[in-house]
């Protein structure tokens, strides 16, 4: 682990034990709320804890709300980059899914080229959009629960809209 995640988990640690403090709860107030061990508990006050679920616990126990990292702040940016290849992978899926996945286009099935032309005669990909690039898309969103397969049509996989 890098150097500044370390620099984070010291900051959420110490301000976990200034709430604690400030509503008076012993340490082993907390171990009886949250069932984490008292090394633990020492370990998230320090910030040298690494799993993450022992931090939320304790925030629940002192009433923290963890909705915000900017109070330590931690920057809101990856350590790196997508490339623009990505980006255009991210561009693809975000077209599938409003325009496609969202609406009843799917109700049916359809295979990926027809997802493909839907997108052309939509113009929000232009022709030479692959369907290697609109595939892989579908794959993940069939991985992520958004879409589901059945029969094929020859070799090809239809895709339907997840009830």
């Amino acid at each position: 682990m890098n150097k500044r995640n370390s620099i984070y988990r010291e900051s959420i640690g110490h301000k976990l034990k200034e709430y604690r403090l400030k509503n008076f709860l012993s340490i082993d107030d907390i171990i009886f709320m949250t069932k984490i061990s008292k090394s633990s508990v020492v370990k998230v006050e320090k910030g040298t804890a690494k799993n993450i679920d022992l931090y939320v616990e304790y925030a629940k126990a002192v009433q923290y709300p963890l909705a915000t990292l900017t109070d330590f702040n931690i920057p809101l940016k990856p350590l790196n980059k997508l490339p623009k290849d990505r980006l255009e992978r991210v561009n693809l899926t975000a077209k599938i899914r409003e325009h496609i996945v969202k609406s009843n286009f799917l109700i049916k099935g359809k295979t990926v080229s027809e997802i493909k032309d839907e997108l052309v005669i939509l113009k929000l990909v232009s022709k030479e959009t692959t369907s290697v690039a609109v595939a892989g898309v579908m794959r993940n969103l069939n991985d992520d629960g958004l879409v589901t397969t059945g029969n094929k049509v020859g070799r090809k996989v239809v895709y339907f809209k997840k009830n």
